[in-house]
């Protein structure tokens, strides 16, 4: 009777370690937003600085919160990740690329950052 209740037991615990690493292969890790922040080293303190590689241009670094496109006046947010633009008289945002610049590299485009005293104040607090 003990060698049977051992028997079941072993295999409980082969089919609980089987199943819990065909979970583990299963699982998927999602990146954060695509914000980095890190330390200049000016003087005795650093300064934080935050580094934005929108998802049009993972390569490359920005550090203003608004990226403008003069020729599609077009306007990226990096801090809410969405596009702004005019759709006659109303600003519509989105999160999906615009129609019209749907076949534009945006990585190779103009574009310009947006110093921070053009910059609203919505910006979340932390």
């Amino acid at each position: 009777m003990k060698s049977i209740v051992k028997i079941v037991g072993i295999s409980v615990m082969a089919i609980l370690m089987v199943s819990f690493s065909a979970n583990a292969q299963s699982v998927v890790k999602v990146k954060p937003a695509h914000k980095t922040v890190f330390v200049k080293q000016k003087g005795p303190r650093g300064k934080k600085v935050v580094v934005y590689h929108p998802r049009w241009a993972p390569k490359k670094a920005f550090y203003r919160r608004w990226v403008y496109f003069p020729a599609y006046n077009l306007y990226w947010d990096n801090v809410r990740e969405l596009y702004v633009y005019r759709k006659g008289n109303v600003w519509v945002t989105s999160v999906t690329v615009p129609a019209f610049v749907i076949n534009v590299d945006l990585s190779t485009a103009k574009h310009e950052e947006l110093p921070e005293e053009k910059d609203s104040q919505d910006v979340p607090e932390k």
